[in-house]
C-alpha cells in the first residue's frame, strides 16, 4: 500500500463497479482504508474482475452489498450491513451508478439517482457518524460527493443531468454546514472529461474519433483519468482535509477555470 492517510477507516463508496467509483475504492485501500462496494451489480462494464475481488485479491478487505442509491429502504440496509460487518463508518464516498442502467423517463432519472441518490446517502450515513464516538481530533465522519463539471457550466443537451449535479454540488455546502459543529465535513468534487466508459457512451462510442476535438477544450490538453479523481477524494476523505468543508473541487484540467 503506498500510504496510511486513511488506516483503520471503513469507508461506503457508491457507483462502485466501474470506472471512477472503482478506482477510488483502489485508492482508499491503497490508503489503509477497508471498503462497501455498493452498486447495483458487482461487475462493472469492461471488467473482468469484481471490486471488492479485486481489492481482496492484493491483501485488502472489502466487501460488495447491492444498493439501489435512489431507495432510502436500500441504504438504510447498506448502512445496517456495514456496521455489522465493520462495527462503523468512517467515509462515504457518494458516485450515483451511470443514469443508463436506468430505463425511465430522463431527467427524473437524473434528479431520482444523482440527487436523491446523494441525498439519501449522506442522511443516512450522516445518522450513523453522529451514532458514533468522535476520534480525538473530534471527527465523526468524512463525505464525498461526486457532482461534475456541468455543475459550473451549462451543456447543450445535457439538461436533466445538469441540473441533477447542480443540485448535488449546491446540496453539499448547505450539509457541510448543518454537520459542521457535528465533527462531519462534506465536500464534492466535480470531474472533467475523463476516459471512462461514461463518457464514451456519451459520444455514442467514437471516443477516440472525438478525443482531439475534446481535447482542444482543455487547457491542460489531455483527458482525466480515474485516478485523478480518486486521489483528490483520499484528499478530502482524510485528515489533510479536516478543516476543508463545502467545497466544490474541480477536477478537470483547468475546463472550467475559462
Amino acid at each position: 500500500m503506498s500510504g496510511q492517510r486513511l488506516q483503520g477507516r471503513v469507508a461506503i463508496v457508491t457507483g462502485s463497479s466501474q470506472g471512477i467509483g472503482r478506482e477510488i475504492c483502489n485508492q482508499f485501500f491503497s490508503e489503509g482504508a477497508v471498503l462497501v462496494c455498493a452498486d447495483l451489480k458487482p461487475l462493472g462494464q469492461g471488467e473482468e474482475t469484481t471490486t471488492h475481488e479485486w481489492i481482496s485479491q492484493k491483501g485488502g478487505k472489502a466487501i460488495f452489498v447491492e444498493v439501489d442509491v435512489s431507495n432510502a429502504g436500500s441504504w438504510k440496509d447498506l448502512i445496517e450491513k456495514t456496521v455489522e460487518t465493520y462495527g462503523q463508518v468512517d467515509i462515504e464516498a457518494n458516485n450515483p451508478q451511470p443514469i443508463d442502467q436506468v430505463d425511465e423517463d430522463a431527467f427524473d432519472d437524473h434528479m431520482r439517482i444523482n440527487t436523491r441518490g446523494v441525498f439519501l446517502g449522506c442522511k443516512y450515513s450522516a445518522q450513523q457518524f453522529l451514532k458514533q464516538e468522535p476520534r480525538a481530533n473530534g471527527m465523526r465522519g468524512w463525505i464525498v460527493n461526486l457532482a461534475s463539471m456541468v455543475a459550473n457550466i451549462g451543456m447543450q443537451g445535457l439538461t436533466g443531468y445538469t441540473a441533477s449535479k447542480g443540485a448535488v454540488a449546491a446540496m453539499t455546502k448547505t450539509i457541510a454546514l448543518d454537520l459542521a459543529k457535528k465533527g462531519v465535513v462534506a465536500n464534492c468534487i466535480a470531474p472533467g472529461f475523463s476516459q471512462t466508459a461514461m463518457l464514451d457512451n456519451a459520444l455514442g462510442g467514437a471516443l477516440s474519433e472525438a478525443a482531439e476535438g475534446v481535447k482542444a477544450a482543455i487547457p491542460r490538453g489531455i483527458f482525466g483519468h480515474p485516478l485523478d479523481h480518486a486521489r483528490a477524494a483520499v484528499y478530502l476523505a482524510s485528515d489533510d482535509a479536516q478543516w476543508i468543508t463545502g467545497i466544490t473541487l474541480n477536477v478537470d484540467g483547468g475546463l472550467v477555470a475559462q
